[in-house]
């Protein structure tokens, strides 16, 4: 947080010093009111004692109310100027660490995702963020006010009447000592605090993620329990804090109020005293009226104090919680001198090739994938496939770099892709996954999404490619049409191959489909995959799929059975070579239902044109 608050500071030191001069400046005129009252006091009571009706005691008075007036309106000038600049410099302060945080979870892999879950990733970047932005507002204002009332209105008191300021010297040093001991209390409750903040934040966003999966299953009360379980946690541990916490406020003001009698009987007493010896008392009744003002802002600047110090334990954990992203480094990493892409071996574009792969989680006991070594080049279609479970989600993962190989390497364009940056990997590569994910706007704009710079026309062309254009020329926007957030006004199978176009549409070396296929009927799957070998014949294709009938025509079919791989080969080499290949497609289709999609799909594609 410091390193923020550097930030902002150096980019807005002349508001915050503006800021500095107001706030002290609005300290100040406020502890010079006590000395008008003081005067105002004097007069009038120098006006009883005389017993005589005296213009010149009305005009003095009128004189020192004008100037009271004159101050008041000073000070509310400058409240009003420093609030603004302090609510405009902490919302900056906010949108600093908001925006550091965002980048810096972009550059996470997902080791870190998997680390911090998503729930508490959006806690820490809108809860936590926000105690922050309150304590570093507060903190502004209340580290110069506070120190200008209490050592101003000490001196003031001390000047106008030693033995009273006596009261202040037994005063402050017991509301610190009350509130240092209230901190150390209260302060291990708000780690724990923030931790069950995380685990209501967990339970309500899976609730709300997966409602039709709770509603399908007649699991509402199940899952209204695990939530007040989560909130009755949250709620118990809140509900100690607040106790310590609510002690705060009547202590201060008993503290406050005792030193303010005190203030009165000791001034009767010197005002009895020095009435027995003929002092003038006029000048010890405004003392009184005086240091009772000096009293008010000593100790309400102690606790206004006390609170900035009660809320930065809160703070300070929220504040912890950012600096744990902000300083977590990616296990997934840029090389600190990426290729230039520009110098790679055009035979070599479009090959990716897997040597030796293996690769375990982090905290796995076992490898999830193990001596993989296969080949894919430009032009040929190569699919995956195997049973729940055997690795291919995850030999997906590892092309992109979303997690890094623990041995082996895999390599594209003849080149390790360690050796690229991030940015132009992922360039080259487009990657379909199963669940389609759409974002809000509308289909241009999801398309866009893929390529920036694609014209309408481009658009409309991977539309027809992806088995897309009918069903959005129908709506009446067309490409306009609204998608809602996660495309939910759109089917499954609409979705996915909207996902399609919208890789299809970045142009890329390899393209990826990770099952991406499953939610569309068998004569839309033809017709795509057929428009598909047209549409990027000089790319490389991998497909992960779970149904047999999708990658009967492919190239070269790989069979994956607990994270190695078992058979390599067309459908025909592995039908009669490969045990598990037969055992996947027995469970599915027998011979002669493989003859007849086989005939089925030469039909298909003859007959050509959209569903």
């Amino acid at each position: 947080m410091l390193r923020l608050a550097r930030f902002i500071i150096k980019k807005y030191w002349w508001i915050i010093a503006i800021f500095v001069v107001c706030v002290a400046g609005q300290a100040y005129l406020q502890l010079m009111l006590p000395d008008y009252t003081r005067n105002i006091t004097e007069l009038l009571t120098q006006y009883a004692l005389d017993g005589i009706r005296a213009d010149d005691y009305v005009a003095q008075i009128w004189t020192n109310g004008g100037i009271m007036l004159g101050i008041c309106f000073a000070i509310f000038a400058l409240n009003l100027a420093s609030v603004f600049m302090q609510s405009f410099v902490a919302s900056r302060y906010a949108a600093a660490i908001r925006h550091e945080i965002y980048q810096k979870i972009m550059t996470f892999s997902m080791p870190e995702y998997n680390k911090f879950g998503m729930a508490t990733l959006l806690s820490r970047t809108t809860s936590d963020i926000n105690q922050c932005k309150e304590i570093f507002s507060m903190f502004m204002r209340q580290i110069i006010m506070s120190p200008v009332f209490f050592i101003v209105a000490i001196i003031k008191t001390v000047t106008t009447s030693w033995q009273l300021s006596l009261i202040f010297a037994i005063a402050a040093p017991i509301m610190i000592i009350f509130l240092v001991v209230v901190i150390v209390l209260v302060s291990p409750s708000f780690t724990k605090l923030r931790h069950r903040y995380d685990g209501v934040t967990a339970a309500f966003r899976e609730s709300l993620t997966g409602v039709r999966v709770v509603r399908a299953f007649n699991q509402e009360e199940k899952e209204k329990e695990r939530l007040d379980d989560a909130n009755m946690s949250y709620m118990k541990m809140d509900r100690r804090t607040n106790r310590y916490m609510s002690i705060v406020d009547p202590v201060t003001a008993i503290i406050m109020d005792v030193a303010n009698v005190s203030i009165f009987l000791m001034s009767a007493i010197l005002i009895l005293g020095n009435m027995a010896i003929n002092v003038d008392a006029v000048s010890i009744a405004g003392n009184i009226t005086a240091v009772s003002g000096y009293a008010t802002h000593i100790l309400s600047s102690i606790m206004m104090l006390s609170m900035l110090f009660m809320r930065l334990p809160r703070a300070n954990v929220s504040a912890r919680r950012i600096e744990e992203v902000l300083h977590t480094e990616p296990l997934v990493k840029d090389p600190d001198n990426p290729i230039d892409v520009s110098t790679l071996n055009p035979k070599e574009i479009g090959t990716l090739s897997f040597n030796n792969v293996s690769f375990a989680y982090p905290g796995g006991e076992q490898d999830a994938l193990c001596n993989i070594s296969f080949e894919t080049k430009k032009g040929e279609t190569t699919a995956i496939i195997g049973s729940t479970g055997s690795g291919k989600s995850t030999l997906i993962n590892l092309i992109p770099r979303f997690y890094d190989v623990s041995d082996g390497s895999i390599s594209l364009d003849g080149v390790d892709i360690r050796s690229y940056s991030q940015h132009d990997l992922r360039d080259k590569v487009s990657i379909i996954p199963q669940q389609a994910l759409l974002f809000e706007g509308s289909v241009k704009d999801n398309l866009l999404f893929g390529n920036k710079e694609a014209s309408d026309e481009q658009i409309e062309e991977v539309l027809k490619v992806s088995q897309s254009y009918n069903f959005v020329m129908k709506k009446e926007d067309g490409i306009n049409s609204k998608v809602s957030q996660g495309g939910k006004n759109f089917s499954g199978g609409q979705k996915q191959r909207l996902a399609i176009a919208r890789a299809l549409i970045k142009h890329s070396e390899l393209y990826v489909f990770d099952d991406s296929f499953s939610a569309l009927d068998f004569k839309t799957d033809v017709r795509l995959r057929s428009a598909l070998k047209d549409y990027i014949k000089d790319a490389g294709i991998l497909i992960v799929a779970q149904r047999v009938s999708t990658i009967l025509d492919a190239d070269k079919i790989i069979v994956l059975d607990e994270g190695k791989i078992v058979g390599e080969g067309t459908h025909k080499e592995l039908y009669e070579s490969c045990e598990i290949y037969r055992e996947i497609v027995a469970s599915q289709m027998d011979e002669k239902e493989i003859e007849k999609t086989l005939q089925m799909s030469r039909q298909v594609v003859m007959e050509g044109g959209e569903e």
